[in-house]
């Protein structure tokens, strides 16, 4: 019933006439929600985390966080939000009726991402497959939440991709998430995202309540945690050392530069020069500022990196071997805007 209301309502909202060619399209389509949610809702779990909060009249308060996660691995791994599961003195996850003991293994507070492991396996239960090579999906592409509402069992909300951000306002995204018309609130945070085809497409990981949405982290990003949390039970930041900036207004393509590059630093130690203008980095083109921390955050510590400049009218690659990040001192892609007037950015001049 509630995969019909939300599919009339899609309709209405989208002014899709062409999905109205008869009444067997939408019966089809209905179907096939029915069936991305029989398929994986047995994969899903609700999480519970027990924090000690401040006492009262000399006894310890315990607070409750609630969310959902969903297995990933026959090793009984779940995937949650680190906002529910960080921290925690106790936690445990709750699958058809029956409550689960797990285990922390890795949490990372910037994607809001925490690794759980059920210490003892439920029986019957599937897994979210992760494909981290599939394509972002289309503006308007139908999207899934398989969550645990409340005190209910998995149940599918429907809505659609409405944006891939690297950015809200003045702040700048570690990766690209996407952005859907599925609000996740009432333990709902940590759900898996799927697209019509049952292909798994990001996790929640943030509320947006202003639009009744929500962002996503996309399967690629998700992976690239899941592996550090899994090795290591934190998550290992890239370092290169250097800052960039980009000149607003300037009439040259590559506006973004290198405006700082560290003494020391790997990225100088490969030769990168201050005003050297980014081209890409590993692979990832490099349009403004805000693409360098979604470029930065897929290259690995103690590994080389692809990185293409344009120092005057050469094209230059060079070869960076990125370090952990420092705990303290500068980090990479840090981005400040200089605003020039185009005469003086084709000079090269800051403001």
């Amino acid at each position: 019933m509630t995969l019909r209301i939300c599919w009339i309502a899609l309709i209405l909202i989208a002014g899709s006439a062409h999905l109205l060619a008869g009444p067997g399209d939408a019966l089809a389509l209905q179907q096939r929600l029915i069936e991305v949610f029989e398929q994986n809702k047995d994969a899903i779990v609700r999480v519970k985390a027990a924090y000690r909060g401040p006492d009262e009249g000399g006894k310890a308060q315990v607070l409750l966080r609630v969310g959902t996660g969903f297995f990933i691995s026959r090793e009984g791994h779940v995937l949650v939000s680190a906002s529910r599961a960080a921290g925690a003195n106790r936690v445990w996850v709750e699958f058809q009726g029956k409550s689960y003991a797990a285990e922390a293994v890795g949490h990372d507070r910037l994607t809001n991402v925490s690794v759980l492991r059920v210490l003892e396996l439920p029986k019957n239960f599937s897994m979210i497959a992760m494909d981290s090579n599939i394509q972002r999906p289309k503006l308007g592409a139908i999207a899934i939440a398989i969550a645990c509402p409340l005190d209910f069992e998995p149940s599918p909300s429907m809505g659609m991709v409405t944006g891939i951000d690297k950015k809200l306002g003045n702040k700048v995204f570690p990766t690209e998430y996407i952005r859907t018309s599925i609000a996740v609130d009432a333990g709902q945070g940590g759900c898996p995202i799927l697209d019509v085809n049952g292909q798994f497409i990001g996790m929640s990981v943030a509320s947006i309540p202003e639009l009744g949405a929500s962002y996503c982290l996309p399967v690629d990003a998700l992976a690239r945690v899941r592996d550090d949390l899994l090795f290591s039970g934190h998550i290992i930041h890239s370092w290169m050392g250097f800052e960039v900036a980009e000149r607003l207004g300037a009439d040259e393509v590559n506006a973004v530069y290198l405006s700082k590059v560290i003494e020391s630093a790997p990225a100088k130690h490969s030769g990168l020069r201050e005003g050297d203008h980014l081209i890409s980095i590993g692979g990832r083109a490099i349009a403004d500022v805000a693409d360098v921390p979604g470029a930065v955050f897929f290259t690995r510590a103690n590994q080389f990196t692809s990185i293409i400049v344009q120092r005057g009218e050469e094209t230059m690659e060079f070869s960076v071997k990125a370090l952990p990040r420092p705990e303290k001192g500068p980090r990479i892609g840090q981005a400040e805007v200089t605003r020039a007037e185009p005469a003086a950015a084709a000079k090269g001049a800051t403001q």
